[in-house]
């Protein structure tokens, strides 16, 4: 159950790993070599759009209301039972990236007056303007811009006379314009001349009477003229606090055939922040279109009331 045997080998003797070791090689410089790193991090990546975002994107929202209330209970003194309320809400939003510009405003004010059990609008109005812009060389670019006015709802003549005068988009104005555009940075100042505008009136309501108004030709409900245009807008607050505002929008228009029947809106606000969420405001406007009225239309108010303001920068 046992076996033997016998094996045999060679073996070959080399020379050591020392004497066979190449001399070591040296480098006129170091091989260009970069560290790579390829990790990738979300909460990084988020903040760096988020920055570039608000770089980018400059917001502003205002929203104020004002009321005032009057009420009288066997006063021998007579008087009125009154309750007034006012409602305005701002917003504007500025995208700037490289050559390109993007303007967009909205302002709407609503008000009512509830006399002796009876509500009237006394205010009633929305705007909205946006303008598109393209740096043509330094402060100066292309720009192209619309603006749209109107009212939310129907209009009377008085509180006591229920003849109707107005509705949406009843009048309905529309202000378009190609040119140029001046806006330095920092400054409050944006001044849009436009040699290529239209001025386009819509009165939409089929319940007004046809006669014309607001230049609108009998039995159409749309019209429109070519001209130049104007629009001169300030924006400006003061104080290290910002507790006082100015804001104003002179806008001008001239037919090409008509040179002498201009349209003209001049637009005025003065603000006074009181405190955090209470301000006042002196609002005024001029406004002068020959369709409309002969005569120069103005408006005033003062008012004061509850204001909340949004801004991200």
């Amino acid at each position: 159950m046992l076996g033997t045997g016998t094996c045999h080998a060679q073996f070959t003797i080399r020379k050591s790993a020392a004497e066979t070791q190449e001399p070591p090689r040296v480098f006129d410089r170091l091989p260009a070599v970069q560290p790579r790193n390829d990790y990738f991090d979300p909460a990084a990546e988020r903040a760096k759009r988020l920055k570039l975002r608000k770089e980018r994107n400059t917001i502003e929202f205002n929203a104020s209301l004002e009321t005032s209330l009057q009420q009288f209970e066997h006063w021998t003194g007579s008087g009125s039972n009154n309750f007034y309320a006012l409602a305005n809400i701002f917003f504007r939003h500025q995208y700037k990236k490289e050559k390109l510009s993007i303007d967009y405003r909205a302002d709407a004010t609503y008000g009512m007056n509830f006399i002796d059990d009876a509500f009237f609008k006394n205010k009633d109005e929305f705007k909205i303007n946006w303008q598109l812009g393209w740096e043509m060389h330094r402060n100066w670019s292309y720009s192209a811009s619309i603006n749209i006015r109107s009212q939310f709802s129907q209009g009377y003549k008085s509180r006591t006379e229920h003849i109707l005068v107005s509705d949406f988009m009843s009048p309905g104005y529309f202000d378009i314009a190609a040119g140029f555009t001046y806006a330095k940075a920092g400054s409050p100042f944006k001044i849009t001349l436009s040699p290529l505008g239209g001025n386009i009136v819509t009165v939409l309501n089929d319940m007004l009477p046809e006669d014309g108004r607001y230049g609108v030709p009998v039995g159409e409900r749309v019209t429109g003229k070519l001209g130049y245009s104007a629009d001169v807008f300030f924006d400006r607050a003061f104080g290290k606090k910002e507790w006082l505002r100015y804001r104003s929008d002179l806008y001008f228009f001239l037919p090409y055939t008509e040179p002498d029947n201009p349209t003209v809106r001049w637009e005025n606000t003065f603000e006074i922040r009181i405190t955090k969420f209470i301000s006042t405001k002196l609002y005024g406007q001029l406004y002068y279109r020959k369709e409309d009225s002969t005569a120069l239309q103005y408006q005033y108010s003062f008012m004061i009331g509850l204001k909340y303001v949004f801004r991200n920068k």
